[in-house]
């Protein structure tokens, strides 16, 4: 075994992983400029890191291009939303019909361990989009698919900043609610997990959110 130790990241990755976190935690609005010469000051790096982490951004796609070759935060409407819901729940779909017919017992056993963490720390602590996605690309990455997970992680990426406009509806879910996916994978039916992660996925449209009290 190795014993090189692992190298710090670049001030590029850390510049962009500051934005990023910025961005989905709503420190800055949909439709937001990001400024290079304000960014220049609170980094204190040269404008190329800047415009790689941004880069980043984009690709992520979390940020656009605005006018005069500016960077904004990105500001869905209702059509891209639902384009962007819709190429998430074939991805998914399809990554719960690969996990039946494909995937380990050890692996489907891991995942289910995490889902009743995840599901755990949402009864205590309540909902954290940011630990929702990835327990999603955990499952993503286990169909040993890397276009799944990477197609999943750029719309989950997009879906936080949309997720911060709601945070203050709370839905109510079932205390094993991910567990519950996983054990419908288990079942070794592709069908049967299909239908499954669809439910989960149009879960919130059936039932109202919490009032606040």
């Amino acid at each position: 075994m190795s014993t090189d130790p692992i190298a710090p990241p670049t001030k590029s990755t850390q510049v962009y992983r500051e934005l990023r976190r910025d961005i989905t935690t709503g420190q800055y609005a949909p439709g937001q400029n990001l400024v290079r010469r304000d960014m220049l000051k609170k980094y204190a790096v040269s404008l190329s890191i800047i415009n790689e982490a941004l880069s980043r951004l984009m690709h992520d796609g979390l940020i656009e291009r605005g006018e005069r070759e500016t960077a904004r935060v990105i500001q869905p409407d209702e059509q891209q939303l639902q384009s962007d819901f819709m190429l998430r729940e074939a991805v998914e779909r399809q990554v719960a019909r690969l996990l039946a017919e494909k995937a380990d017992d050890e692996i489907l056993r891991a995942l289910r361990r995490d889902a009743q963490a995840l599901d755990r720390w949402i009864a205590t602590e309540g909902p954290d989009s940011t630990l929702h996605l990835e327990f999603h690309l955990k499952m993503a990455r286990a169909t040993g698919y890397r276009s799944l997970e990477t197609t999943l992680h750029r719309l989950g990426m997009r879906s936080l900043v949309v997720a911060r406009w709601l945070r203050s509806q709370q839905f109510f879910h079932p205390a094993d609610f991910h567990e519950q996916l996983v054990e419908a994978i288990q079942s070794r039916n592709a069908s049967t997990a299909d239908e499954a992660m669809r439910a989960h996925l149009h879960y919130d449209e059936n039932f109202p959110p919490k009032a606040k009290g």
